[in-house]
C-alpha cells in the first residue's frame, strides 16, 4: 500500500511479525469484517535483510495518518528490535503479542480512538482474549 492510498482521517494499523503470521491475521480479519483500509501486514521473511526490513517498516509507519499504531508478534523479536533501532528514539504507539481478537478490536475502535488510547484499550482486549478453558467449562456446568 502506498502512502497516497491511506485514508487521511483513519489511523493506520501496521502488523509486523516473524514469517506470515501478520498476513494470515489480516486475511482472517478481512474474512470476518470485510475490508480493512489503512491496515498493512509486513512479514519478516526468512533470509531477509533485517536492517532493510526495519527501515521499510518505519518508512511505512511514518507515512500512515496520525494516531496510527504498530502491532508486533512478540516483544524483543527482530521486527520489534528493528523498529526500535530504526525509529531514532521517536515514540510510537504499539503493542506486542498481537492476535486475531486484538486486530479485530483495533479495526473496530480506531475510528473512535487512536494512538496510545487505542493501545490501552487493546491491552485490555489482549487480557480478555486469553481464556483458560478449565474456567470456561466450570462456568458452563
Amino acid at each position: 500500500m502506498r502512502n497516497d492510498t491511506f485514508e487521511k482521517d483513519l489511523p493506520g494499523i501496521l502488523l509486523l511479525s516473524h514469517g506470515p503470521l501478520c498476513t494470515a491475521l489480516l486475511e482472517s480479519a478481512r474474512m470476518i469484517m470485510g475490508e480493512a483500509p489503512n491496515t498493512v501486514a509486513l512479514p519478516l521473511l526468512e533470509n531477509a535483510d533485517v536492517s532493510e526490513y526495519g527501515a521499510n517498516a518505519i518508512r511505512l509507519f511514518r507515512s500512515m495518518p496520525e494516531g496510527s499504531i504498530i502491532l508486533f508478534d512478540i516483544a524483543s523479536g527482530t521486527p520489534f528490535n528493528q523498529v526500535l533501532t530504526q525509529c531514532g528514539g521517536e515514540k510510537f504507539s504499539g503493542l506486542c503479542g498481537m492476535n486475531l481478537a486484538i486486530l479485530l478490536e483495533a479495526l473496530s475502535l480506531r475510528d473512535m480512538m487512536k494512538g496510545d488510547e487505542l493501545i490501552r484499550s487493546l491491552q485490555e482486549t489482549a487480557h480478555e482474549s486469553i481464556v483458560n478453558l478449565e474456567n470456561f467449562f466450570s462456568e458452563v456446568t
